[in-house]
C-alpha cells in the first residue's frame, strides 16, 4: 500500500471516531454525549466539503485531505493548518490522536496547550487580531446556525412528528417484549427445523464423527509416535546411563507437548470448533497429558540420580560441570549449581572437623602414654640427647624416637593434613563458586545466549544474584575460619605468652610433658612452614580480600605465639642447662669440656629457628620474599632471649662449679667415668678449675661467634651487648678463681706464717745459715700439688694460678718478717737465702707484682738487720757462703722442682 492510500484511510479513521464521539473502535464502555446541533452542523458542513473536494483528492497530498477532513484550519487565521508545524505533522492515527486535543472541536480543547503547541512563536499583535477573527467567525456562525433553523422549522416539526407516529405504530403491533420484538415466531420455526434435521441426519453424523475420530487418532499416533514412545525411550537411555541421549528426548518431546497444549495460533483457520491448529482434540490433549506426567515422572527420578552423583566429593570437576548442565536442560526446579556448591561446602566443612578429630583422638592417645609430671632432668636428658643428634652429621631429629618427639610428630600430622585438605578442596571450591558467580552454570536461553554475546565485563552483572554472590565469599571465608579456628583453638592462639622474666609463667598445654627447647624449636618451625606453605599456595587462586585476610591473620597470630614459646623454652632450659656438665673435656682440645660446644650449637640451633619463624612469608612477591628483615617488636624479643639465655647459663656454670656432681643418667656414668679418665669430678678444686677453663673460651671464642652469627641473621649491632657479656665473664671468673686462689694460699700461708713466726727460730741469735729451712720446701711442694692438680686438667692455668700462689705467698712472707723485730747476721743470711731460694725457684711465675713485693721483703730484712753483729766475720765471705747454699739447695732439689722448669719449647717460642 502506498503512502497516499495509508493517508487517507487514517483519515477516514480518524473522520469515523469524531463523527461517533469515540476514542477507538472498539470502546470499553458507552458514552451517552449530547451533541448540539452547532456540532452537528458543523461536522455536516466537514463531510459536505469533504464530498465537494473528492474530486482533485487525489491532486492534493493525503495530508491535505486529512486535514480538511477533521478540521484542521487554524481558528484564529494565523496558520492555513493547526498540523502546519513539522513537529505536529503525522501520519499515524495514533500519532493524530494526541494531537486531535488542539482542535477547537473536541470536547478535552485547551487554550492554553493550543497556544504553546501551534502559537508558540506568534506575536502579540498576531494573537490580538487572531482572537478578533475568532470573535467573527463565531458570530457568523451563530447567525447561520439561526438563520438554518428558522428557514427549515417546518420540516424539522414534520420530521419529529413522523418519527414519532411510526415508533408508536411499531411497538402496537410486535415491537414489544412479549412478541421477543418480533423474532419470535422466527425462533420457533428454526428450533423446529433444528430437531427434525437432528432426527433424520443425527446417526449419520454421528458415525462419521466416530470415523472422523478413529481416523483424526490414527493421524495423531502416527504423527507423534516419537512423544508416545518418549517414557520408554528415556527409561533406556536412563538404564544404560546415556543421559545425553535422554536429555536430547526429553527436550524434543517438551517442544512437541508445547506446541500441542499451546493453542490456536493467530489467522489460522481451525478445523473445528474442538479442535485447534494442531488438529487436536480436548480429549486427545488429555492423553497427551497423561504421557507427560509418565514422563515428568521418569524425569524426576533422573534428576535424583544427577542430584546424587553431584553429592559425590571425588567426582571429577569435568563430570560435575556436565552434571550441572544436564540438571538445567532438565529444567529442575533447583539450581544444581548452588546444590553442588552447597554440597561441597557441607562436604569440605565436615571433612574438616572429621580429619581434625582423628588426628586430636591420636594426640590425646599420645599424650596419655607419656608422664604428666614436669622433671627437670628427664627434660636435661632429653636436651643433651637432642644436641647430640643436630651435632652428628649422620643423624637426624625426623628419625629420633624420643618420648615428646612421637607426640610433635602427631601434631605436625595434624598441622599437614589439616592444611593439605585446605589446599586440596579449597581451590576448587573457590574456581566453582567464581564460575557460579559469573554465570558460567546458567540454563541456555535465548537472553542467556544474548546474554552471552555481551561483553565479558558486562556478562558478569547480567542475571547474577547478588545475595548468592556474597552467600559464596561467606562460604570460602567459613571454610578458612573453620581451618583457622581449630589451629587457633588447639595452639591457644588467641592468648598472650607470660613473659620469660615471670615468676608465675606457665607453658602452652599443647606442649608435651618434659619437652626441650631443640624439640620445640624444630617442631614449631615445621608447624608454621607448613601453614606458610598452605597460605602461599592458596595465595595463586585469588581470594576475596577478606577470605585471604582470615589466612594472614592466622599466620600472624601462629608467627607471634610460636615465637613466644620458643624464646619461653630457650630461655628456660638455659636456665637448668648446666644439667647437661658431665665434666668430659672435648676430644678436640682438652682445654675445656664438652659442655661448652653443647651450648654452642643449642643456643645456636634456637636462634636460627627463631629467625626462621620470624621471617617467614606467604607471599609469592619476590622483592618482598627478599626482605628477610625480623620486625622490631620480634626482633627485640629474640634479642631479649638471646641475651637472658646466655646470662642463665653463665650463672649456671658458677652454680655446677661449686655443686657436688650429680650425675642425670646412672646408667651413662659408667661410659662418662671412662671418657673422663683420672678426672676427679667431685673434687670442687677440678670443677672449678674446669669451669675457670670454659669462661676463658667462651671469652675468647663461643661468645664472640654465638654475637656474630646473631649480629649477621638479625643486621643489628651487639657490641654494648658483646661488652656486657665480656665484663661478666671476667666477674665470673674473677669469683672462681680466686675462690680456688684463695683456699690454696690459705694452706701455704699457714706453712709460712708457722715457720717464720711459729717455728721458734729465734731470726736475732740463730746461727749462720746451713740449709734452707723446711717450712719452704713445704711451701713450695704445696705448690707442686697445685702444678700437679692443675696440670691434670687445665695446664694454660698453671701460669696464672702459680703466679697468683707467689703473689700471695711473697705477701704472706712479708707481713710474717715484718713481725720480727731484729734480725742478726745469721737470720738475716737465713731469710735471705729462703727468699732467695724461693725467688729463683719460681722464677717464671714472677709477675711484676710479686717482684715487687720480694724487693720490699729484702728491704725489710735489710731494715730489721741489727749490724752490731758483724763481728763474726766478713760480710761479703758469707754472702757467699749462702750463694753456695742456694746453689746447692737449688741442685739438691732440682728433682722435687721440676714442674717449676721453664719449658724449653715455650722459651724458644718467646
Amino acid at each position: 500500500m502506498s503512502a497516499p492510500d495509508t493517508s487517507n484511510e487514517y483519515a477516514e479513521d480518524a473522520a469515523i471516531l469524531k463523527f461517533y464521539n469515540i476514542d477507538s473502535f472498539e470502546p470499553g464502555i458507552w458514552t451517552d454525549d449530547t451533541v448540539d446541533d452547532t456540532a452537528q452542523e458543523t461536522t455536516k458542513q466537514q463531510f459536505d466539503r469533504r464530498d465537494a473536494q473528492a474530486g482533485d483528492s487525489t491532486a492534493r497530498p493525503a495530508q491535505v485531505d486529512m486535514d480538511m477532513s477533521i478540521d484542521t484550519t487554524d481558528p484564529l487565521g494565523l496558520l492555513p493548518s493547526i498540523l502546519e508545524n513539522a513537529s505536529l505533522k503525522t501520519t499515524k492515527f495514533t500519532d493524530l490522536k494526541e494531537k486531535s486535543s488542539l482542535m477547537i472541536s473536541n470536547k478535552n480543547f485547551n487554550p492554553r496547550q493550543f497556544l504553546l503547541a501551534v502559537h508558540k512563536d506568534a506575536s502579540y499583535n498576531d494573537l490580538v487580531h487572531g482572537e478578533k477573527r475568532l470573535r467573527r467567525g463565531v458570530d457568523q456562525r451563530a447567525e447561520a446556525l439561526k438563520s438554518l433553523v428558522h428557514s427549515n422549522f417546518d420540516r424539522f416539526v414534520t420530521a419529529k412528528n413522523t418519527i414519532d407516529h411510526v415508533y408508536e405504530e411499531m411497538r402496537s403491533l410486535q415491537l414489544n417484549e412479549g412478541m421477543e420484538f418480533g423474532t419470535k415466531d422466527l425462533r420457533l420455526t428454526l428450533e423446529d427445523a433444528n430437531n427434525k434435521a437432528s432426527q433424520i441426519y443425527g446417526p449419520v453424523v454421528e458415525r462419521r464423527q466416530r470415523v472422523e475420530k478413529v481416523r483424526n487418532t490414527l493421524s495423531i499416533l502416527q504423527q507423534y509416535k516419537f512423544f508416545f514412545n518418549l517414557p520408554s525411550s528415556l527409561l533406556d537411555s536412563i538404564r544404560q546411563n546415556k543421559y545425553e541421549a535422554a536429555i536430547r528426548d526429553y527436550r524434543k518431546g517438551k517442544y512437541l507437548y508445547q506446541i500441542v497444549k499451546s493453542g490456536p495460533v493467530a489467522n489460522v483457520q481451525q478445523p473445528s470448533p474442538d479442535e485447534d491448529f494442531t488438529g487436536v482434540s480436548d480429549t486427545h490433549r488429555r492423553v497427551f497429558d497423561k504421557v507427560w506426567d509418565e514422563v515428568t515422572k521418569i524425569i524426576g527420578e533422573l534428576q535424583n540420580v544427577l542430584l546424587k552423583l553431584l553429592q559425590d566429593p571425588w567426582r571429577n570437576m569435568d563430570e560435575q560441570e556436565k552434571t550441572i548442565n544436564y540438571l538445567f536442560e532438565l529444567d529442575t526446579k533447583e539450581d544444581p549449581a548452588w546444590f553442588y556448591l552447597d554440597s561441597q561446602y557441607q562436604w569440605i566443612m565436615d571433612l574438616m572437623k572429621d580429619t581434625f578429630t582423628t588426628n586430636m583422638d591420636k594426640l590425646t592417645k599420645i599424650k596419655s602414654s607419656l608422664p604428666s609430671k614436669a622433671s627437670s632432668v628427664q627434660r636435661c636428658i632429653s636436651l643433651k640427647h637432642a644436641i647430640n643428634i643436630i651435632e652428628s652429621k649422620t643423624l637426624s631429629l625426623e628419625t629420633d624416637d624420643s618420648v615428646d618427639l612421637r607426640m610433635w610428630r602427631a601434631m605436625t600430622e595434624a598441622v599437614k593434613a589439616l592444611s593439605s585438605l585446605l589446599v586440596q578442596c579449597l581451590p576448587d571450591f573457590w574456581r566453582l563458586s567464581k564460575a557460579f558467580i559469573e554465570g558460567k552454570f546458567k540454563k541456555k536461553t535465548s537472553m542467556g545466549d544474548q546474554v552471552s554475546r555481551q561483553p565479558s565485563g558486562r556478562r558478569r552483572k547480567v542475571n547474577v544474584d547478588l545475595a548468592k554472590v556474597e552467600q559464596c565469599q561467606s562460604m570460602s571465608r567459613n571454610i578458612v575460619d573453620r581451618y583457622a579456628s581449630m589451629l587457633s583453638d588447639y595452639f591457644d592462639l588467641d592468648a598472650a605468652t607470660a613473659g620469660a622474666k615471670d615468676a608465675t609463667v606457665s607453658l602452652p598445654k599443647f606442649l608435651p610433658a618434659n619437652t626441650n627447647s631443640i624439640h620445640v624449636s624444630e617442631s614449631l618451625t615445621r608447624i608454621i612452614s607448613t601453614m606458610g606453605n598452605c597460605i602461599t599456595d592458596l595465595n595463586g587462586i585469588a581470594l576475596s580480600g577478606e577470605t585471604f585476610a582470615g589466612l594472614t591473620d592466622l599466620m600472624e597470630k601462629a608467627r607471634i605465639k610460636f615465637l613466644d614459646v620458643i624464646c619461653l623454652c630457650w630461655e628456660r632450659d638455659a636456665k637448668s642447662f648446666y644439667f647437661l656438665e658431665d665434666w668430659v673435656l672435648d676430644p678436640y682440645n682438652q682445654q675445656y669440656t664438652c659442655l661448652l660446644k653443647r651450648y654452642y650449637e643449642y643456643h645456636k640451633f634456637c636462634a636460627r629457628s627463631a629467625y626462621r619463624v620470624a621471617t617467614l612469608s606467604v607471599t609469592t612477591d619476590a622483592a618482598a620474599s627478599q626482605n628477610t628483615r625480623v620486625p622490631p617488636a620480634l626482633l627485640d624479643k629474640i634479642r631479649s632471649s638471646f641475651l637472658d639465655s646466655t646470662f642463665s647459663f653463665l650463672d649456671g656454670l658458677v652454680q655446677v662449679a661449686f655443686s657436688d656432681y650429680k650425675p642425670l643418667s646412672e646408667r651413662d656414668e659408667l661410659l662418662l667415668a671412662k671418657k673422663r679418665g683420672k678426672i676427679d669430678v667431685h673434687s670442687m678444686d677440678i670443677r672449678i678449675l674446669l669451669t675457670v677453663s670454659n669462661l676463658a673460651h667462651m671469652r675468647l671464642a663461643v661468645i664472640r661467634k654465638l654475637v656474630t652469627l646473631f649480629e649477621n641473621a638479625y643486621k643489628v649491632n651487639m657490641e654494648e651487648d658483646y661488652k656486657t657479656l665480656i665484663d661478666v665473664v671476667d666477674q665470673l671468673d674473677q669469683i672462681l678463681f680466686n675462690d680456688y686462689i684463695k683456699r690454696k694460699s690459705a694452706y701455704i700461708r699457714d706453712i709460712i706464717t708457722h715457720g717464720i713466726l711459729k717455728s721458734g727460730i729465734d731470726w736475732y741469735n740463730i746461727s749462720k745459715p746451713s740449709e734452707v729451712h723446711s717450712f719452704v720446701y713445704e711451701a713450695l711442694m704445696a705448690m707442686v700439688l697445685v702444678h700437679s692438680r692443675i696440670s691434670s686438667v687445665t695446664k694454660q692455668l698453671i701460669p696464672r694460678a702459680l703466679s697468683a700462689l707467689l703473689e700471695n705467698m711473697a705477701n704472706d712472707c712479708l707481713e710474717c718478717f715484718r713481725k720480727v723485730e731484729r734480725f742478726g747476721m745469721g737470720g738475716m743470711l737465713q731469710a735471705t737465702l729462703e727468699i732467695e731460694f724461693m725467688h729463683q725457684t719460681l722464677s717464671q711465675y714472677v709477675t711484676p707484682i710479686a717482684s715487687e713485693t720480694l724487693q720490699q721483703i729484702y728491704q725489710t730484712i735489710e731494715q730489721a738487720y741489727d749490724q752490731n753483729q758483724q763481728h763474726s766475720g766478713n760480710l761479703q765471705a758469707e754472702l757467699s757462703h749462702v750463694k753456695e747454699l742456694l746453689v746447692y739447695s737449688r741442685k739438691s732439689t732440682v728433682v722435687q722442682f721440676l714442674c717449676f722448669k721453664p719449658n724449653k719449647e715455650k722459651s724458644s717460642r718467646r
